[in-house]
């Protein structure tokens, strides 16, 4: 028998490395399931050489390289046909055999050919899966928060909230949080209503009471309230406890004692003021009637019809639902005819009920035009109020419109029943002041949405009551044409708002197509509602556009709401890629110069016109944007749950890509850029985007660290760090991971922080996530829940997989250290070759001048974003961490505590366990009372002399210790005030710019563990 050789089979091998040499099975995922479960996945490796079996050769074949080499390629195709053949028999079979037939074949391993490689771009295609797998957004976590008969909250399952209790390990963070509060009194799971509790609950505060040192009971009493424990509260037992009042010796004391526990570090920063005042200045004693409250809070005639005019330019683009012709006449019949001297009112003429709502309309239109002055750019604020020249801008910064005008505003609308009838006025001012409680600075709505739903649908209900759902045309009595144009656009408006609302939280819409067929907003000669009939054709021109994007929503939304069934993935990607598609190429007006072409080369040839457009694209864009990272937020924790890691990186890759590329440049932009003077509009959409993308970055640095400290604790650590070079390297990478991911959180939070200087929902949110940070970063979280993070099998990437990762995390820091590096200076550029707006309501030739912005705002062809990347010094003063944050702390913490009322929603208490007694006593201060216009109000224990720092002609009482301890440094801050304002009403300055100098605001470590020292609750 001749020795040739036994000729073995050229087989190419599918299987990685690891699972050939345990001769277990693989899925041919990278990594495969099999190193996922062993924690070993940086090891998985696919040898795809092709070795002949043996030495033997035949001569005789001379194509077995060429037939090797298309073996793979004709094995592919084989498999192809054969899952094509089984899709045609799923289609075409109906009846039960071959549904038997269908869950066999699903019930089939599903083996994936050819790896999936990581997404290039934010709109790349989403890869096709298996179409058995389905994805069901309720499944996994507990979205109900119920608190015996207290409270009982569902939060949508594109909710924040849902992410954080969906996700495990940002899960567990959260228990922690949750049951290790720092607020001994509190207990967090349930309060009980002791005898000491109802007390609180029936005592009434006082300002000098919530300001006192002592905040324990004033915070005890504010976390019972949101609660919602004052609802159980027995009414025999509702007796106001009084409290004593104040001795002088205390009084005349205050001023010594603030001195003496003010920190010697402490100084008032240039824009510190004007946002605390508009606040807490002017808070009404609530004995005072109705109307005696509307006229303490009347500001003079030239502020008020200055603001009524600027309000049609500034605000009325984006909310129109008001006629300027009737409502200008229904205001000078109350408040008398239009004068603009800078002398109070002399009489207000209410006469009917109906007028209240007029009123009601007024006042929110003053507050949301007074904060539309405010650039998000402290450059553009400092040098209107520094202008020797008294524009209207400067004179209206130094007469601002405070929060008080809201509440009466509120009042005002509590008189009429609307919820068992309608009125058309009344309609107006509730619309108002929904969109109000989006937008306001003060206001802590927006973050989830759940008020903002509860609010739009019964304003949806309203308007069906109206009738604002039928076509008018179709109805014999609608016949006057304003009022019909009106009612298209806040039903369009109204559409809208479901829609968006329902995609930021997942519930489901109030407003059905079938349910209406009222037409789209049309302008005729006859029906605009402003003069300015080129705006009013802007606005028309938006609301009757047809939205390529409404079908897509209204689909993924009946993917989200589908509880029983779910989806399936590859439908619900597919749609995604599609919605992101049409994003990009239809709103993406930052980044494409087509868009930008089409809005500054329209018709439209009037600056303001062109800008509130691009806007409004720029808006949805960033909205939708926010959103769609919800949606693969979920794609991501279904694949790393099911541990198909290669699925699950793909969705994490994208997730990152779509905040570094899409939402990042438009929050630059917004803080810095073009459309910087359009914050008021803008700024709610920003905070929701950093925190959701601060979330994906949480849940990835706690499962790095996770991964961390079980490889750290391991008994073979130590011999493999030494011996195994690819554990190694491995391990090195984590640890420097955990580093990057650390500071990008922390540039975020920053980000957040110095919006907190302005926004106390902002604020909420980088305090809790502060408390996030400090709890991921210690070994004790790690410790505690090891057992639990075992069993999660995150981050097990391959080696190229974690280098793509890091680099995605190297260009988020990027941008964000761009952000916070800008140097905010006045040598600006204007857009150039746009006309100027020529149409100018005012009959003052100040009023050229009210929209100084437009003026002083980058040119929006330098792109934020687009231009390279700088970094970031790392050193802060250390007194300038202590100094502004202290007193932004300490403004929203006395805003907190003075809203004593149950409105605020639940997911709104991000904090409900604030600061320690020591900590609270550094930062609180007491006030006391004094008369002033014959009212009696809140007041400073200042002498005669000193109240010019308030003005003589205070309207309101100031609640805020920080307010006072603003007039008490009267001194020390004279010397800043001096050469900025002469002689304002109030001493006003701007706003506090989102973000300062880079000299000053430059490093974050510091900023964030400054915080350490306190603690504070993002959800009980």
């Amino acid at each position: 028998m001749s020795e040739k050789r036994i000729r073995k089979r050229n087989k190419p091998t599918f299987v990685c490395t690891n699972c050939r040499r345990r001769k277990i099975r693989c899925d041919r995922k990278t990594p495969c399931s099999s190193c996922v479960k062993l924690n070993i996945g940086y090891t998985c490796v696919y040898d795809t050489s092709w070795k002949a079996g043996g030495n033997y050769h035949d001569p005789n074949n001379t194509n077995s390289k060429r037939i090797s080499m298309t073996i793979h390629d004709l094995e592919e195709m084989e498999y192809l046909r054969a899952r094509v053949n089984e899709l045609e028999n799923v289609l075409l079979r109906r009846d039960k055999k071959d549904k038997e037939t269908i869950n066999e074949n699903a019930s089939k391993p599903y083996i994936r050919i050819q790896p999936i490689p990581p997404p290039r771009t934010s709109v790349s295609a989403n890869p096709v899966v298996n179409p058995a797998d389905t994805l069901n957004f309720y499944t996994g976590y507990t979205p109900l928060y119920t608190k015996s008969n207290i409270r009982r909250v569902n939060f949508g399952p594109l909710s924040w909230v849902s992410l954080s209790k969906r996700d495990p390990v940002l899960c567990l963070s959260w228990r922690e949080i949750s049951n290790g509060g720092s607020f001994p009194s509190i207990n967090l799971t349930q309060l009980p209503l002791t005898p000491e509790n109802i007390a609180i609950l029936n005592t009434y505060m006082t300002t000098s009471e919530g300001m006192s040192p002592n905040m324990e009971k004033f915070f005890r009493r504010k976390y019972l309230e949101v609660e919602g424990y004052d609802e159980s509260v027995p009414y025999n037992s509702s007796a106001k406890i009084g409290t004593k009042p104040l001795d002088k010796d205390r009084v005349g004391n205050k001023r010594t004692e603030f001195a003496l526990n003010k920190p010697s570090d402490f100084k008032m920063s240039f824009t510190s003021i004007s946002l605390a005042r508009t606040i807490f200045e002017g808070k009404i004693n609530p004995e005072l009637q109705l109307i005696q409250k509307i006229k303490t809070i009347l500001p003079t005639r030239k502020v008020f019809w200055s603001l009524v005019d600027l309000f049609f330019g500034n605000v009325y683009p984006f909310f129109p639902f008001v006629d300027e012709e009737s409502f200008k006449n229904d205001l000078q019949r109350i408040f008398g005819k239009v004068d603009y001297e800078n002398k109070p009112f002399s009489k207000v003429n209410i006469c009917k009920k109906l007028d209240l709502a007029i009123v009601a309309l007024g006042f929110i239109c003053l507050r949301m035009t007074y904060l539309s002055l405010y650039s998000n750019r402290d450059a553009v604020n400092r040098k209107i109020v520094e202008s020797p020249d008294m524009t209207t801008t400067k004179f209206l910064f130094q007469n601002p419109i405070n929060s008080s005008s809201i509440d009466v505003a509120n009042s005002c609308i509590q008189c009429f029943q609307f919820t068992r009838k309608s009125n058309f006025i009344v309609f107006q001012a509730i619309l108002y002041m929904r969109f109000y409680r989006e937008i306001a600075p003060e206001e802590s709505e927006g973050i989830d949405g759940g008020d903002s739903q509860v609010g739009t649908g019964l304003i949806i209900q309203m308007a069906y009551s109206l009738g604002l759902n039928r076509e008018p045309d179709l109805l014999d009595v609608c016949n006057d044409e304003k009022i019909n144009h009106l009612g298209r656009k806040m039903w369009a408006a109204l559409i809208a708002a479901d829609f968006e609302h329902c995609l930021a939280i997942g519930n489901p819409i109030s407003i059905h197509s079938k349910n209406y067929d009222v037409s789209q907003p049309i302008l005729t000669d006859r029906n605009s509602s402003i003069k300015d009939v080129d705006m009013e054709a802007a606005v028309t021109e938006l609301f009757s556009s047809e939205d390529p994007e409404r079908h897509l929503l209204q689909r993924l939304l009946g993917y989200v709401l589908d509880m029983r069934d779910g989806v399936q993935v590859n439908i619900i990607t597919n749609d995604l890629h599609v919605l992101e598609k049409v994003m990009d190429t239809q709103f993406n007006v930052l980044q494409k110069h087509r868009l930008k072409d089409e809005i500054f080369q329209s018709k439209h040839t009037r600056s303001r016109v062109q800008k509130f457009l691009y806007t409004e694209k720029a808006r949805k864009f960033l909205k939708t944007k926010v959103a769609i990272t919800s949606f693969y937020y979920h794609l991501y924790l279904h694949y790393e749950k099911s541990m198909d890691t290669e699925l699950s990186f793909f969705y994490l890759s994208k997730m990152l890509l779509i905040v570094t590329n899409d939402v990042m440049p438009y929050i630059e932009d917004i803080a810095n850029g073009y459309l910087s003077s359009m914050g008021l509009f803008l700024n709610p959409i920003v905070q929701l985007g950093l925190l959701k993308s601060n979330q994906i970055l949480f849940s990835c640095f706690a499962r790095v660290n996770a991964i961390v400290y079980l490889t750290e604790n391991s008994r073979v650590h130590s011999d493999k760090l030494a011996d195994d070079e690819k554990y190694r390297d491995h391990f090195i990478k984590l640890k420097e991971l955990s580093d990057n991911l650390k500071h990008t959180i922390k540039l975020a939070s920053q980000l957040l922080e110095r919006m907190g200087s302005r926004y106390y929902c902002a604020w909420r949110i980088s305090k809790s996530q502060v408390t996030f940070l400090n709890v991921l970063t210690e070994d004790e979280f790690y410790e505690k829940h090891k057992s639990q993070l075992k069993r999660i099998k995150g981050f097990q990437f391959t080696s190229t997989q974690l280098d793509t990762f890091a680099f995605l995390i190297a260009d988020l820091k990027k941008v964000l250290q761009k952000t916070l590096r800008f140097d905010d200076t006045d040598d600006l550029t204007t857009l150039g070759p746009l006309k100027e707006d020529s149409y100018d309501e005012a009959p003052e030739k100040e009023f050229t001048e009210a929209n100084t912005n437009l003026d002083l705002e980058s040119s929006i062809l330098s792109g934020t974003g687009l231009t390279p990347l700088a970094y970031l010094n790392e050193e802060m003063p250390h007194d300038l961490v202590n100094e502004n944050f202290n007193y932004i702390d300490h403004m929203w913490l006395s805003h907190a505590a003075s809203k004593q009322d149950s409105r605020q929603s639940f997911e709104n208490s991000l904090i409900s366990s604030l600061f320690s007694d020591e900590s609270s006593r550094s930062m609180t201060n007491s006030s006391s009372l004094v008369p002033c216009n014959d009212v009696s109000v809140a007041s400073s224990p200042n002498k005669a002399g000193e109240g010019s720092a308030i003005g003589s002609s205070c309207q309101a009482p100031v609640q805020s210790s920080l307010l006072q301890s603003s007039f008490l440094q009267k001194e020390s801050i004279s010397s800043q005030l001096s050469n900025v304002v002469p002689s304002p009403r109030h001493d006003l300055l701007p706003l506090p710019s989102l973000f300062k100098s880079n000299k000053e605001y430059e490093d974050s470590d510091e900023f964030v563990d400054d915080e350490s020292g306190f603690s504070y609750h993002p959800f009980s």
